[in-house]
C-alpha cells in the first residue's frame, strides 16, 4: 500500500477503536456528575432558547456549550435523550482528537510512532474520563486546537488560524495551541508582514462571529464582565503561587495509572539517549506545533491551575512523548517495526481502565434520575427552584434553573453580588420577594456569603442534607419552603 493508504487505514481503525474503548463503559448508562453536568445543563438550555452570559453566568468561552446545544437539539428532533445526544458529540471529538494527533505525528514520525501516540492518548486518564463525562469545553478545545495545528504544519494557515481561534472560544487557554500552529507556520517560511496580518486576523474569525450574536441579544457586557474581567481578577487574587501549582501538579501525576507513571521514566530517557545513540544519526523530532503548544500551556498551569481537568490539555503531548520516547529506546536493541509494536502494545495495556471510581460510578443513569426526581415531588412546572452546584437535579427534572448562577465558589458569589442592585442583600431581596419552592446548594460555596444566606434560610425553610451520587461525600444541602 501507498503511505497515504497506510495513513488513511490507521486514521480510520483509530476512530473505529476509539468509538469501541468508549462502548465499552456504557456510555448511554452513565450518570451525570459535577462540571460536566454543568456544561451539559448549560447545552440543554441553550437549545432550548437560553444565551450563555445574559441568561446564565459562564466564566470559559462557550464554544463546547454551543455544539452541546446543536447535539441536544438534534436529540431533541429524533426523539434520543438530548443530554445523551451531547454526551455522543464528547464521545466522537474525543475520538476524533486520538485521530488527529495520529495525522499530527506523522508529518514528522514514523506510522508506527504515530499509532502509538494515538493509543497513547487512552492511558491518559485524564482525557478519557473528560470524553465519557459529557460536555466537557476542555475535549473540544483540544479536538479543535489538534485540528489547527494538523492544518498549519501541512501548510494550510488561514485554515489553521481560523481553526485555532475555535479552540480558543471552547476555552481560553486554546492559545496555547494557536500559538503553537503560528509557530509552525512561521517554521514553514511565511515572513511577509501582509501575510502574517491576514493570518493573524483569520483566527479573530469565529470571535467576531459569536460576539455579533451576543451583541444582537444583548449579551456582549455579560461576556466581557463574565469570560474576561472575572477570569483576571481570579487569577490576580486567587491563583496558586508556583509552589503550590507544583504541589497540585505533583497530585495529579499520583493519579494517573500505573503503567503510564511506570513508563514517564523510561520514555524520558529514551527521549535523551535515542537523541545520542540513534542508529545511523536517524533520531526523530515532534512537529514543532506539538512542542511549542507543550510549553505554552505547561507555563499557563503556573498562572492558575484548579485540578485534574486543567491537565486535560496536557494528554497530547504526554502521549507524543511517551511514544516518541519508549520507542526511541527500544529501537536500540530492536527493529523500528518491532519497537513501534511494543509501544502501541504497552500503551493499550496502558489504556485498560483502572479501579478509579469516575470509570466505574456506583449508580446508573436511571437510578440518578429516579433519586432526582424523587426531590421534585410536590413541585408545579411554576414553581420557582434554584439550584447551586447541583445540575443534575436540572437535567433530569427538565426544571429550568430560577437563578442566574450555576455556582457560586471561588469568588463568584463576590462577583454576583457586585453585579446585582444592592449587592447580596439584592440577591436575598430576590429571594424573599419570589421565594424559591425548593432551594438545592452542593459542594464548595463557603464564605461570609454563605453563612448570610444560610441564616436568611434558617426561618423561612425546612434543611436537611441528601446524598445522591455524585454528591455523597459532600451530601448536598436541600431547601424546602415552610408552608
Amino acid at each position: 500500500m501507498k503511505s497515504r493508504d497506510r495513513d488513511l487505514v490507521g486514521a480510520g481503525a483509530i476512530f473505529v477503536a476509539a468509538m469501541a474503548y468508549f462502548a465499552s463503559f456504557a456510555p448511554w448508562t452513565r450518570p451525570v456528575l459535577l462540571d460536566a453536568a454543568t456544561w451539559d445543563y448549560m447545552a440543554l438550555e441553550t437549545a432550548r432558547g437560553l444565551v450563555p452570559y445574559r441568561d446564565v453566568f459562564l466564566h470559559k468561552t462557550p464554544g463546547a456549550a454551543l455544539l452541546g446545544a446543536v447535539a441536544a437539539r438534534i436529540g431533541m428532533a429524533t426523539a434520543i435523550e438530548p443530554v445523551l445526544a451531547v454526551h455522543a458529540l464528547s464521545l466522537v471529538f474525543g475520538a476524533l482528537a486520538a485521530v488527529l494527533l495520529f495525522a499530527l505525528c506523522r508529518t514528522r514520525l514514523p506510522l508506527g510512532v504515530s499509532l502509538a501516540a494515538a493509543v497513547g492518548l487512552f492511558a491518559y486518564d485524564e482525557w478519557v474520563v473528560s470524553a465519557l463525562e459529557g460536555c466537557s469545553p476542555k475535549v473540544a478545545t483540544v479536538m479543535f486546537g489538534l485540528a489547527s495545528m494538523l492544518a498549519a504544519e501541512r501548510g494550510a494557515a488561514f485554515s489553521s488560524s481560523v481553526l485555532g481561534g475555535c479552540s480558543v472560544l471552547c476555552w481560553q487557554p486554546g492559545l496555547a495551541f494557536l500559538l503553537g500552529s503560528w509557530a509552525a507556520i512561521l517554521r514553514r517560511g511565511e515572513r511577509r508582514p501582509l501575510g502574517l496580518l491576514a493570518i493573524a486576523a483569520a483566527s479573530l474569525i469565529p470571535s467576531i462571529a459569536l460576539l455579533s450574536w451576543f451583541a444582537a441579544h444583548g449579551a456582549l457586557r455579560d461576556f466581557f464582565d463574565q469570560a474576561v474581567l472575572f477570569n483576571l481578577q481570579y487569577i490576580d487574587t486567587k491563583a496558586r503561587t508556583p509552589l503550590g501549582t507544583l504541589r497540585a501538579l505533583t497530585r495529579t501525576i499520583g493519579e494517573w495509572n500505573d503503567i503510564e507513571t511506570l513508563l514517564a521514566p523510561a520514555a524520558i530517557a529514551g527521549l535523551v539517549l535515542g537523541r545520542r545513540l540513534a542508529p545511523g544519526g536517524s533520531h526523530v523530532r515532534l512537529p514543532v506545533s506539538l512542542v511549542v503548544y507543550g510549553l505554552i500551556y505547561g507555563g499557563m498551569t503556573f498562572v492558575s491551575y484548579q485540578s485534574w481537568p486543567d491537565a486535560i490539555l496536557l494528554g497530547p503531548i504526554v502521549a507524543a512523548l511517551l511514544a516518541t520516547g519508549l520507542w526511541s529506546l527500544l529501537r536500540l536493541r530492536l527493529s523500528d517495526f518491532a519497537a513501534a509494536a511494543a509501544v502501541v502494545a504497552v500503551l493499550a495495556l496502558a489504556a485498560i481502565p483502572g479501579a478509579r471510581p469516575r470509570f466505574h460510578p456506583p449508580v446508573d443513569f436511571s437510578e440518578q434520575r429516579e433519586r432526582f426526581a424523587q426531590l421534585a415531588a410536590g413541585l408545579s412546572p411554576s414553581d420557582r427552584v434554584i439550584s447551586v452546584s447541583v445540575p443534575e437535579f436540572l437535567i433530569h427534572t427538565g426544571l429550568r434553573n430560577g437563578w442566574k448562577w450555576p455556582y457560586l465558589w471561588f469568588g463568584v458569589d463576590s462577583f454576583a453580588a457586585d453585579h446585582t442592585d444592592g449587592g447580596f442583600d439584592g440577591i436575598l431581596g430576590d429571594l424573599d420577594r419570589s421565594p424559591p419552592a425548593l432551594m438545592l446548594v452542593g459542594r464548595l460555596w463557603a464564605g461570609p456569603e454563605r453563612a448570610r444566606f444560610e441564616q436568611w434560610a434558617a426561618g423561612r425553610y425546612e434543611i436537611r442534607s441528601v446524598r445522591i451520587f455524585p454528591h455523597v461525600k459532600r451530601p448536598l444541602r436541600m431547601y424546602r419552603l415552610k408552608g
